[in-house]
């Protein structure tokens, strides 16, 4: 018995995959919900004792998707999958049932192991969704599939000061790929210092990705390694309750490290990024 995959796709959802592809909204769910479905348990598949087709493995587009049958071309079935990705923006992804979080999680998998760039719009989308699923990776994609400028600053501080939306792993996950892009990036436009001004003005949300931050201001933002600025965050941080003790470890580091450089800390200005 076929199971449908999405059950609150709207219908004007699936009228322009149906229109893009030649398929219908049924067509187009079996397609989709196919190809999850045998890239879900191939591998368990095949540890019982064989493939279960002839088909290439699902490690590339074409062994994902299948071959060009039923009047689908891989073009037409890759327009599917983008369409299956945007409805998890949408739906209430936990109330699903055990199979289609499987597929949605196989889904978003697959982007990563393809590193699916055009995915970046879904996997945003995604990470926004407050009944949305594998957000954590959703998130981590969302960034790193994104050019360092001011759509995905805005979407990354909305990430990391919803501390009650977002568990700590997600916040974790938005801080550890911007900070990435971030050290990656020569910084020579306004668009990378807006990005350090933003993680500057929001370093005392929480301790959730206050070392990454306090690398990344060592090593983009001049100055600061021997700063006041340093000295008052690493303090702040070592008031925050029930912290790893990595985590307190590494702000006293930082801590005794200024304290005892013998030299004077100034107090500089970051990025028009406040106090």
């Amino acid at each position: 018995m076929k199971k449908t995959i999405m059950t609150l796709c709207a219908f004007a959802a699936s009228s322009v995959v149906a229109t893009a592809s030649g398929h219908t909204y049924d067509e187009t769910n079996e397609m989709v919900y196919a190809a999850l479905s045998r890239a879900a348990f191939y591998y368990a598949d095949l540890r019982e004792g064989s493939p279960p087709d002839n088909d290439p493995p699902p490690t590339t587009w074409l062994g994902f998707l299948g071959p060009e049958t039923n009047g689908w071309t891989l073009a037409g079935k890759m327009a599917a999958f983008d369409w299956y990705l945007s409805t998890l923006a949408t739906n209430d992804c936990k109330s699903l049932d055990y199979f289609d979080k499987l597929y949605a999680a196989v889904a978003v998998g697959k982007c990563e192991e393809f590193n699916y760039t055009n995915a970046a719009p879904a996997m945003k989308a995604l990470a926004l969704n407050p009944r949305g699923i594998e957000r954590d990776e959703a998130i981590g994609l969302a960034v790193k599939f994104s050019a360092v400028d001011a759509a995905t600053t805005e979407f990354v501080e909305t990430i990391i000061t919803n501390v009650n939306g977002y568990s700590s792993g997600e916040r974790v996950e938005c801080y550890w790929e911007y900070a990435k892009k971030l050290r990656q990036d020569p910084c020579t436009n306004g668009v990378c210092a807006s990005a350090l001004s933003m993680f500057y003005r929001n370093r005392k949300v929480s301790g959730t990705g206050a070392a990454t931050l306090d690398r990344l201001f060592a090593d983009k933002i001049e100055g600061y390694a021997q700063s006041s600025n340093r000295l008052d965050t690493a303090l702040s941080m070592l008031t925050v309750t029930n912290m790893r003790p990595q985590f307190v470890e590494y702000f006293t580091g930082v801590t005794n490290q200024l304290l005892s450089s013998g030299q004077p800390l100034p107090w500089i200005e970051v990025c028009n990024g406040g106090n």
